[in-house]
């Protein structure tokens, strides 16, 4: 059986096709230094589960292989964090020693830093960022080779692209304000894999150990007489949502996979989708979300769970989500931190913070189409280019905000966040409460018209002056001495301490 854990690949031109082979007892594990293209995998389970998410990193390395191994949160934020290493070319030192107690033991990173890619291969493009035009994806449904159901059918894959309300190019149309659409996005299938069930999938509905390698590398395979991957010499298909008629293991799974189809050598923005998964167009959203290279957003109560926030569907993707009868829960937008990454917010849209002082802005609603006034605010944190707040405003209105926490329809809000780049999830809602609750649907998180946020040891305050015809009026201050002069009345604020350092 092949495994997850190791992929043998070869170099066509300048790049690599991933084929997966044994790992190999333990002795055989690699040690010491590595190079290759560094690619990140979300896994994320069935949101009825209440489990938690996981992250697989994949290696490319300069032995022509590639193999999965763990990256400890304080090397990636050290190193910058997952945004910046995500599909680059990396140098790893590998910890020494093999794994204590099983085959299933990860090689570990011990040192990771981006370093130049070899020659011919520069002009590999990242995945995030400056994300726009169209963006067509195909869904390949595959079938395993002893179970013959076939959950939905071609149509149900093929209208999920529609432009109608509720439907996957029309929401990334709103999401991204025009800046993308899926438009030329198709299906095929249902295709039928040369294996069983276990053979790609040990341990149906849990753990972490389904082949992914094995499952692309067949499934688009088997698709490859009927779909021509290359969609008509154009470059190829921006990503490939590959679902499967029966669950993996935990999870769903988005990010990217190194591959040549069709002549094109790239990597494939991919979602690996079970059918809880498509039959919840949010999750889609969420696994596409991580293709474009997002990850996750979460709350503010330090936990590991980042499902905690339902103010973006990088987070709590079918919490308060609008409900369609033929694809359940709708994708939510995503919050101005992971718009403004993949470049959908204009700078003119955007307020920045850049010295002491007062500053009155007007905050439009995430959702509206257009915006005369300022789509959101970032205030930096210590001075710090990469930790910093931001602010944006959101209404309960619309295909996807419709059915967001607050006092039902219509109601606007206020939502902070504080973005740490080196975090896993760097966007964390911010909460009043002491402690912040479990799940970010409270009124701590919910900041109103007369309420002040204030981070006094940062000298910033946040204060929601009032409703105007379509947002709010919002006043931002940094530094100290305006902040707590004359007039200032304590009992207007909430504070609040950074978990920046």
């Amino acid at each position: 059986m092949m495994e997850k854990h190791e992929a043998m690949i070869r170099f066509p031109m300048l790049f690599a096709v991933l084929l997966l082979v044994s790992l190999g007892s333990m002795e055989a594990q690699p040690v010491g230094l590595q190079y290759g293209w560094l690619s990140v995998v979300w896994g994320d389970p069935d949101p009825a589960t209440g489990e938690s998410s996981t992250i697989s990193f994949l290696l490319a390395d300069s032995d022509l292989r590639v193999m999965e191994l763990t990256i400890g949160e304080e090397l990636l934020a050290a190193a910058g964090g997952l945004l910046a290493l995500d599909n680059r070319y990396v140098e790893i030192t590998l910890a020494p020693g093999p794994p204590e107690s099983s085959l299933d033991t990860l090689p570990a990173a011990a040192s990771i830093r981006p370093v130049a890619p070899p020659p011919g291969t520069e002009d590999l493009p990242r995945l995030l960022g400056g994300v726009s035009g169209s963006k067509p994806w195909i869904s390949v449904m595959c079938k395993f080779s002893d179970i013959a159901a076939e959950p939905e059918d071609l149509a149900y894959f093929l209208d999920m692209y529609d432009n109608a309300a509720g439907r996957l190019d029309h929401y990334w149309r709103e999401v991204s304000y025009d800046e993308i659409d899926v438009l030329g996005s198709s299906a095929d299938g249902w295709f039928n894999l040369p294996n069983p069930h276990v053979t790609y999938v040990p341990t149906p509905g849990s753990g972490t150990d389904a082949d992914l390698g094995a499952l692309f590398n067949d499934c688009t395979a088997a698709a490859d007489p009927f779909v021509d991957f290359s969609n008509e010499d154009t470059g190829g298909y921006e990503g490939i949502n590959l679902m499967f008629n029966e669950v993996l293991d935990c999870c769903a799974w988005g990010g990217s996979f190194f591959a040549t189809l069709d002549g094109v050598t790239k990597s494939w923005r991919t979602t690996w989708n079970p059918p809880w998964a498509f039959h919840q167009e949010a999750v889609i959203a969420h696994e596409m979300g991580h293709g474009f290279g997002l990850p996750h957003a979460n709350n503010s109560d330090g936990d590991s769970d980042p499902y905690d926030s339902p103010w973006d569907v990088m987070s709590s993707a079918t919490g308060y989500a609008v409900d369609d009868p033929v694809y359940g829960n709708l994708g939510k937008h995503v919050t101005t931190y992971h718009k403004d990454v993949l470049g959908w917010v204009d700078p003119a849209e955007r307020f920045e913070v850049t010295e002491n002082g007062v500053f009155a802005i007007t905050l439009d609603p995430l959702g509206s189409a257009t915006t005369s006034t300022y789509r959101m605010a970032k205030i930096p944190i210590g001075g710090s280019g990469s930790n910093y707040y931001t602010v944006e405003a959101r209404e309960a209105a619309g295909a996807y905000e419709a059915d967001i926490p607050g006092e039902g329809p219509g109601d606007r809000v206020v939502i902070l966040h504080e973005v740490v780049t080196g975090r896993s999830e760097p966007a964390w809602a911010l909460d009043a409460d002491a402690p912040p609750a479990d799940y970010a649907d409270t009124e701590g998180v919910m900041w109103r018209p007369g309420e002040t946020f204030v981070d006094a040891a940062n000298e910033i305050s946040v204060r929601v002056v009032g409703l105007t015809a379509t947002g709010f009026d919002v006043e931002i201050t940094l530094g100290s001495s305006l902040i707590f002069g004359d007039g200032f009345e304590s009992g207007d604020t909430t504070a609040w301490s950074s978990t920046v350092p």
